[in-house]
């Protein structure tokens, strides 16, 4: 099965993971789960499996004055484990400390690329039915990337002129203060709406992604409304777990056409303040 995907970064850090596999680098085994260390680019989304972080210093040191510092790397660890013995192997990205990976301290571009990398690799572990004995499911996923192409470039919320990227909402309030109603940016979900937004993944059964408009009310109210990004476009989260309502959502196929069909509430990005 094709899978699209929106960076040409993403298709480069699976043919790392893959190299990296044939190498024997970075791996902990376990009966159960498998972790490999990867250090990330804050600022690009790049990943790396040097075997040891001074291998990657040095590199950088090579390429003294093309913009890359070791302060803009990060580590953190693939985790790849299996809920029984039949099902589809589930990856997930934590940081050093063993926490589930934060967008904090990432540009926006870099928390899509981790992102979209992890949602790839978590895609193609459902197409493999079965591999060889003794394979394990990650080099399953990574045999054949034949199927994962770069799509035609199309509209992200991250592009948006009201994009705010990985903010909080004390954050949010002070950019808004003072705007008139109707003033709003877009973030980053945070982790409860990230929560939520698994949640509706499983109950679904589909790919959900979060995101979050800040808005100004009346009597200078300042609300959050909770943005969901699915295979089938884009729609305002109405009180209702169910998103397969068509009675309740209808999806507008960009972020752009979902702002137009919601202008009465969003009317103006913070970038043109009054």
């Amino acid at each position: 099965m094709r899978i699209e995907i929106s960076r040409r970064e993403v298709l480069n850090n699976l043919i790392r993971f893959k190299d990296s596999l044939f190498e024997g680098l970075g791996t902990k085994h376990s009966k159960d789960e498998r972790i490999y260390k990867v250090l990330f680019n804050c600022k690009s989304g790049d990943m790396r499996f040097p075997q040891k972080v001074k291998s990657l210093e040095y590199q950088i040191a090579k390429k003294k004055g093309r913009g890359e510092v070791a302060s803009d790397w990060r580590e953190a660890r693939i985790r790849i484990s299996r809920r029984d013995s039949e099902g589809p192997a589930q990856f997930e990205i934590w940081d050093a400390q063993n926490r589930p990976l934060e967008p904090t301290g990432m540009a926006p571009l870099a928390w899509r690329v981790v992102r979209e990398t992890l949602e790839v690799l978590n895609e193609r572990a459902k197409q493999v039915v079965g591999y060889e004995y003794g394979m394990l499911p990650e080099e399953a996923v990574l045999s054949d990337l034949s199927s994962i192409h770069l799509s035609i470039p199309v509209e992200q919320i991250e592009d948006l002129p009201a994009w705010a990227g990985v903010i909080g909402r004390e954050d949010a309030e002070r950019r808004l203060e003072g705007t008139s109603i109707g003033t709003y940016l877009l973030r980053e979900g945070d982790p409860l709406t990230r929560a939520i937004g698994f949640h509706f993944s499983e109950e679904n059964h589909v790919k959900v992604h979060p995101f979050l408009l800040t808005v100004v009310e009346e009597d200078e109210k300042i609300s959050d409304m909770l943005i969901i990004k699915t295979a089938k476009g884009w729609t305002l989260y109405r009180d209702d777990p169910n998103l397969n309502d068509s009675t309740l959502y209808q999806y507008e196929t960009t972020p752009q056409g979902l702002l137009h069909h919601i202008s009465n509430i969003a009317k103006t990005p913070i970038y043109k303040r009054d």
